[in-house]
C-alpha cells in the first residue's frame, strides 16, 4: 500500500505526542495564575496551602516543558518520510474499523477537554461559596470548646469573629449578656420573614469541606442574599446548644461592606 496517512491520522499523530505535556503546562499555568498573579485560590482552599500550590504549579509546568522538548527532539531525529511506518499505522487503523474510533489516537481529542478546567481558572473564576451552601447545610459547624470565660474588652462595642461570638454563646454566655458586639458575614434568608442569617464558611482544607457558622438576626430588614454586612447588636440570651449552635442576635445597625479578600477567614470586623 502506498501514499501518506489521511489528514485526520496525521493530526492525531501530532497531538498524541504533544497533548499530554501541553496539558501539564496549561494546568500548571492555571495554578500559578490563581496563586501568584491573583488571590483567586482563596475561593477554593485555605491560605496556608498557597506554597504547596505554587510548588505544584512550577513542577507541572517544568514537567510539561520537558515533555514537549523531548518530543520535539525525538521528531527531529526520526526520518520525515518513513512511509513504511505510516502505512503500517494506516493498515492497523483500517483493521479496527474507521467507524468505531478505536485507533490509538482516538481518545486524544477527548483528552484535550481536560484543559478546560485549567483555562477556566485563568479566565472565568467562579465566585466563593455563599448563601446557597450555607442554607443547604442543616447543622452549623460545631464550635471548638475553648476558654470563653474571659470577659470582652472594655469598649462600647466589641468586634468579634463569628466563631468567637457563637463559642461564647455556648461556653461563656455570661460574657455576652448586655454587651454590644459587631460581627461580619454574608447574608442568607431566615426561617421566617422577620429573621435572617449572618454566615461565615470555615474550611478545614478546601471548599469541599466548608462548614457553616451562623447567627440568627432579628430587628432589621434583611439585606440581599450573598451580600456582606457588618451588624451591631446584642445577644438575645436564648439558650444555645453545642450540637447545633445558632445564637440569636437583636441588631440595631447594619452596614453593607464588600467581600473580604479571604472570604473563608473568620476574623473580627475592622474599622477601615
Amino acid at each position: 500500500m502506498t501514499g501518506r496517512l489521511p489528514a485526520r491520522a496525521d493530526h492525531t499523530r501530532l497531538l498524541s505526542g504533544l497533548g499530554q505535556p501541553f496539558l501539564l503546562v496549561v494546568t500548571g499555568t492555571g495554578l500559578l495564575h490563581t496563586t501568584v498573579r491573583s488571590e483567586v485560590y482563596l475561593r477554593y482552599v485555605k491560605e496556608g496551602l498557597r506554597p504547596y500550590l505554587v510548588a505544584s504549579g512550577i513542577l507541572l509546568v517544568a514537567l510539561g516543558l520537558a515533555g514537549i522538548g523531548a518530543e520535539l527532539v525525538r521528531r527531529l531525529r526520526q526520518p520525515s518520510d518513513d512511509h513504511a511506518e505510516e502505512c503500517d499505522a494506516h493498515e492497523h487503523e483500517q483493521d479496527h474499523g474507521h467507524g468505531h474510533g478505536h485507533g490509538h489516537g482516538g481518545a486524544t481529542p477527548v483528552a484535550w477537554l481536560l484543559a478546560v478546567p485549567a483555562l477556566t481558572l485563568m479566565f472565568v473564576a467562579p465566585p466563593a461559596l455563599g448563601s446557597y451552601t450555607a442554607s443547604r447545610d442543616g447543622a452549623a459547624a460545631r464550635v471548638e470548646h475553648s476558654a470563653y470565660k474571659n470577659p470582652l474588652p472594655d469598649a462600647p462595642v466589641a468586634p468579634l469573629a463569628l466563631e468567637e461570638f457563637i463559642g461564647r454563646s455556648v461556653n461563656g454566655p455570661e460574657t455576652l449578656r448586655g454587651r454590644k458586639v459587631r460581627l461580619l458575614g454574608f447574608v442568607s434568608a431566615g426561617k421566617s420573614p422577620d429573621t435572617w442569617y449572618l454566615n461565615r464558611l470555615k474550611l478545614s482544607c478546601c471548599a469541599a469541606d466548608a462548614r457553616t457558622l451562623r447567627v440568627e438576626v432579628h430587628g432589621t430588614e434583611a439585606p440581599d442574599d450573598d451580600s456582606w454586612a457588618e451588624v451591631t447588636g446584642i445577644w438575645r440570651g436564648d439558650p444555645v446548644t453545642a450540637g447545633n449552635p445558632v445564637p440569636a442576635m437583636e441588631v440595631d445597625a447594619v452596614k453593607p461592606v464588600g467581600q473580604p479578600l479571604n472570604p473563608y477567614h473568620d476574623a473580627p470586623p475592622t474599622d477601615g
